[in-house]
């Protein structure tokens, strides 16, 4: 019995041993399914303490993990026909009931069928076995061409790597410290010397439970664009669409090949940098390059668009497979959208230029010859095409960039809404369902209002990726006031969420987490290095950088001068201080104006706020007879020509004048023997301008002129950008390096 009892307690301490066993087992499971829960395609559980104890079961899984990676490569071509198939079936239907409708112009009361599958998934599942036609094979060759392309570079697309990884919060802030900036000067063929500037975060030292995996998990933070080599040039590297490359040799102006490379030296490297997602500040868009900029800036938008909408089909049929099949599928490897539509923003100064960049889109995506899918095309050519006054000359000769400027439609109040849809282009879109924003800064800051009302619209800006701002030295001229509202009103978190209407698991976490702005591409071109340009791009937090191109002349507009006279530069105290500036002028330099009887003193003065101050003080002083002109009275000819005759005939000793009025009109005054630069012109070119204005054909034959004209000229040592167009870098930085205040110098031959 003894024996047996003690059998039996053996064997009871084997069965326990065993369940123990087992239930270890089944713990083990336990976890294993609770760490898979969390494991996503970009994700992973770490420092764990439990390790495989089986290699086999390892190689199992990796294999299995190979067997589904070409299971996905596969069925993502597949899945990208279909979706390229439902979004055919819906536009075909689209076009039926278009045919029906005897108003094809009014795209607004149309239906836009043919993008619901843009927008929403909810209704893919009605529309999934759509049959297969000519067209969808043609298009899915094209998206084969553009896949092909891709695994031709072995490099992944610079878009994936920009917009489709997230950004955790301590990187983020690191991007947001100007003092983890670090530059970098790089000298290019045609675009000269650049400064690129790009950020540097750290890695957090301690790793977080499910982090996510260094390969997959760092956006393109601080990547330096590469110049193009032009010896072996081609365009396919920089991934750019079938449709577009297609096009490109026949809309790309000025160019009379036909092949691929038909782009100039300098679109090329402008592409090589805009194709890097990184900022740029080009503040030589001078007139006789805007065809050649536009052209590329446009590329670059359009294949942005493409690209974006490509990713959301595509998801769109993974996501409709997965529900007919009722299989699991990690909603994270979908987030493709943000809060609203519109990603790109256009901003120009006038509706010309609008017409211009429309064009230049539609030659991109249909050529020249087939514009019958653009919807709503008389209409804009209406409203924004070339004035009908166009041909009528001038009677006065103006200077060529003045021109160029001021040809077509000059209005300053537009906007318009485009939309990109597989087969056609649509215009005066609602701008909620709009993919391109063109408009004035004035047109657009009325729809905004004023951030932070409660009348302010800005939800559809809350998800903008690139913003353009092409000619922006004429915003200068215009009012700067309305483009910082609208920079403060990019990106904002949306106000209203349910009027979006949007697929919350659709929308990148970067965007979630409030991080827009560091993800949008802003692109500046001026005609003129201005600071108020380059301290707006500054203030822009690209995570993959920015790039300025700085080159210094060496040869300023000084040597432009005809009239021989002599140039007085006069020190001010203070660094951007308009009350020193005002100071020095009434106290010291205007009372030896008056003592000399220095008549005909034309006073130059950018800023109208400086302006006003000096009316009002030459009304209250009394000492001084003055003529003003100013850019209010640009329509008040009769004013204008009153102010001239008495300046003119020396009946007023000084002419106040502004920049702005010169900028809208150019006139040539007559009667200038001598000039006061209150500060330094915007456009370098205009110090050459305004004193040949003293040439003796200009001058009142009935009044004997004594002595020399002089030309005058108060700055700062905040004035160096300005000074350095002028005088050149050498002189400039002569100048303000000295210890002296005054410096005197004879110009002109």
């Amino acid at each position: 019995q003894v024996e047996d009892e003690s059998d039996s307690e053996n064997t009871d301490e084997e069965s326990d041993d065993n369940l123990s066993e087992s239930d270890i087992e089944e713990a083990d499971d336990a976890v294993s399914q609770l760490l898979a829960t969390f494991s996503t395609k970009t994700r992973k559980a770490v420092d764990s303490d439990e390790e495989e104890s089986e290699e086999e079961s390892d190689e199992d899984e990796n294999d299995d993990v190979e067997d589904e990676e070409g299971e996905i490569e596969e069925a993502d071509i597949d899945e990208g026909k279909k979706a390229e198939e439902i979004e055919d079936g819906i536009e075909n239907d689209s076009a039926e009931d278009s045919d029906e409708n005897s108003d094809v112009e009014d795209c607004e009361q149309q239906s836009d069928d043919d993008d619901d599958d843009y927008d929403n998934i909810e209704n893919d599942d009605e529309c999934v076995d759509v049959e297969e036609g000519t067209e969808n094979e043609a298009s899915d060759l094209e998206d084969k061409d553009d896949e092909a392309q891709t695994c031709s570079s072995n490099v992944e697309d610079v878009f994936s790597q920009h917009y489709e990884r997230n950004l955790n919060d301590t990187n983020a802030e690191q991007v947001k410290d100007l003092k983890n900036w670090s530059p970098t000067f790089q000298t290019w063929p045609i675009l000269g010397r650049l400064k690129m500037e790009t950020p540097k975060v750290l890695d957090e030292g301690k790793k977080l439970l499910l982090l996510e995996e260094d390969e997959v998990s760092k956006p393109n933070i601080g990547i330096l664009p590469i110049a193009p080599d032009k010896t072996d040039y081609t365009i396919d590297k920089y991934n750019i669409k079938k449709v577009i490359r297609d096009n490109l040799s026949f809309s790309n102006e000025g160019s009379s090949s036909l092949c691929l490379s038909s782009l100039s030296d300098l679109q090329k490297e402008v592409l090589a940098i805009l194709t890097n997602y990184s900022d740029l500040y080009y503040p030589e868009a001078t007139h006789n390059r805007w065809d050649e900029l536009r052209m590329v800036y446009c590329l670059h938008a359009i294949n942005h668009i493409l690209k974006t909408r490509s990713k959301i089909l595509l998801h769109n049929g993974k996501i409709n497979k997965a529900r007919k099949e009722k299989s699991l599928e990690d909603l994270d490897s979908y987030r493709d959208q943000g809060y609203a539509r519109p990603k790109v923003v256009i901003l120009v100064p006038f509706r010309h230029s609008a017409f211009k960049v429309i064009e230049t889109i539609i030659k991109l995506i249909f050529r020249e010859d087939n514009k019958g899918e653009v919807q709503n095309h008389k209409r804009f050519i209406e409203d924004f095409g070339p004035d009908q006054n166009q041909s009528k000359p001038h009677r006065l000769e103006r200077p060529e960039d003045f021109e160029e400027i001021f040809k077509g439609k000059t209005d300053e109040d537009f906007k318009i809404g485009l939309t990109l849809t597989k087969k056609s282009l649509k215009l005066y879109t609602d701008f909620y369902m709009s993919d391109i924003i063109v408009a004035s800064p004035l047109g657009l800051r009325q729809t905004v209002g004023v951030p932070g009302e409660k009348d302010a619209d800005t939800d559809f800006l809350t998800s903008i990726e690139m913003l353009i701002l092409d000619q922006a030295d004429i915003f200068v001229m215009q009012n700067w006031e309305h483009l910082l509202i609208l920079m403060s009103a990019m990106n904002l978190p949306p106000r209203d969420l349910h009027a979006l209407k949007i697929d919350l698991t659709r929308v990148r976490l970067w965007s979630i987490d409030g991080h827009s702005p560091l993800y949008r591409q802003t692109l500046l071109f001026s005609a003129t290095p201005i600071d108020h340009n380059r301290a707006l791009l500054t203030k822009c937090n690209n995570i993959t950088g920015r790039v300025q191109v700085l080159n210094i002349p060496d040869r300023g507009t000084v040597q432009e001068v005809a009239v021989r006279s002599e140039l007085v530069l006069t020190r001010v105290p203070g660094l951007r201080d308009p009350d020193a500036r005002f100071t020095y002028f009434t106290k010291e330099l205007l009372p030896q104006f008056r003592s000399g009887l220095r008549n005909h003193t034309l006073i130059y003065i950018p800023d109208y706020c400086d302006y006003v101050r000096l009316v009002r003080f030459f009304k209250e002083d009394r000492g001084s007879s003055i003529a003003t002109i100013n850019e209010y009275m640009v329509g008040q000819n009769q004013k204008v020509a009153k102010a001239r005759s008495l300046f003119f005939e020396g009946r007023r000793q000084f002419l106040l004048y502004t920049e702005r009025f010169h900028f809208y009109r150019r006139y040539r005054m007559k009667g200038v023997r001598h000039i006061i630069f209150y500060d330094l012109p915007t456009y370098t070119h205009y110090f050459s301008e305004i004193c040949n204005l003293m040439l003796e054909g200009l001058q009142n034959p009935q009044e004997e002129h004594l002595g020399s004209s002089t030309v005058t000229v108060l700055y700062q040592k905040s004035d160096q950008t300005k000074m350095i167009g002028v005088l050149g870098a050498s002189r400039t930085k002569e100048v303000i390096k000295s210890e002296q205040p005054i410096h005197l110098c004879v110009i002109g031959s």
